[in-house]
């Protein structure tokens, strides 16, 4: 049966491969990675060979590929798809390609195993519900203070990935937003230096001198807020859509209301855009 699947790998502990994963990995011949010298790296450590296998890249800038894909499943081809490490749907490339097989009605599947998010929230001793989970953050430090802004108003634990060479910004950042807060940060997790920092704003003066800005970074919050009981945001989109339709600022007022309501300002732009179209 012609079909796409989705392959989740260890995301650094080859121990946590899973056994349907290892068979896929060991059977199937038509594969697509993020990374192909990574992929193969990764066989080589499993003891799998590749050398009949049909191995190419698949990454942000592959949108051409999605229809060579599309073609090799419809002509009766297994597809699997990997990434570097973890899921390819979790802030990798899959989204695309899944949503071109959707509208085509092409079966998909997943494997699913260990995700960097998951192992995070769980050693995080954060409350897990809700938990929001936002892949990697602008890098502008604008950016980064309205994006903590926006989340101190969402209740729940906020979960997002963040580069070596800019977390240390972050967490400044995070902390001239959210002085009262604590920020867990989570590096190199299942790896050998897996380490797990909770740091309050006190802890700024020596943070550079604890954590190592090298590896993979997961960063967490909690925010205890709720939202605005003044008034739905659909009450407030009702009022304001003659005045959007004159020419009014959707993003000023999206701003606004994130404000007296509670809510994220992507979601209030995006219900005011809609109303008026």
């Amino acid at each position: 049966m012609s079909e796409l699947i989705l392959v989740t790998l260890p995301i650094g502990n080859m121990g946590d491969i899973t056994l349907r994963a290892l068979e896929a990995l060991k059977t199937g011949t038509t594969f697509y990675a993020e990374d192909t010298r990574v992929f193969k790296e990764l066989l080589n450590n499993l003891g799998i060979t590749y050398q009949d296998k049909f191995i190419d890249s698949f990454h942000d800038q592959s949108v051409g590929k999605l229809e060579i894909i599309l073609s090799k499943i419809k002509n009766g081809e297994v597809v699997h798809l990997v990434s570097d490490a973890g899921s390819p749907m979790v802030s990798d490339p899959a989204f695309p390609l899944l949503k071109r097989l959707v509208e085509e009605k092409i079966a998909i599947k997943t494997l699913p195993g260990v995700t960097a998010v998951v192992t995070a929230l769980e050693l995080s001793a954060l409350p897990p519900h809700p938990f929001h989970f936002w892949g990697f953050i602008g890098r502008g430090k604008g950016e980064k203070k309205d994006f903590f802004k926006d989340l101190a108003g969402i209740s729940g634990t906020h979960i997002f990935f963040e580069s070596p060479h800019r977390v240390f910004e972050t967490i400044d950042s995070f902390f001239e937003v959210q002085p009262d807060n604590t920020l867990v940060i989570a590096r190199e997790l299942t790896k050998t230096y897996e380490s797990v920092y909770r740091i309050t704003k006190d802890d700024l003066k020596t943070i550079r001198d604890n954590v190592v800005d090298k590896g993979e970074f997961v960063l967490l919050f909690h925010s205890a807020s709720e939202k605005s009981s003044a008034g739905s945001s659909e009450e407030v989109v009702a009022l304001t859509k003659d005045y959007l339709e004159n020419g009014g600022s959707t993003k000023k007022l999206a701003k606004i209301f994130s404000k007296v309501l509670g809510s994220d300002t992507k979601t209030i732009y995006d219900q005011l855009s809609r109303s008026v179209k």
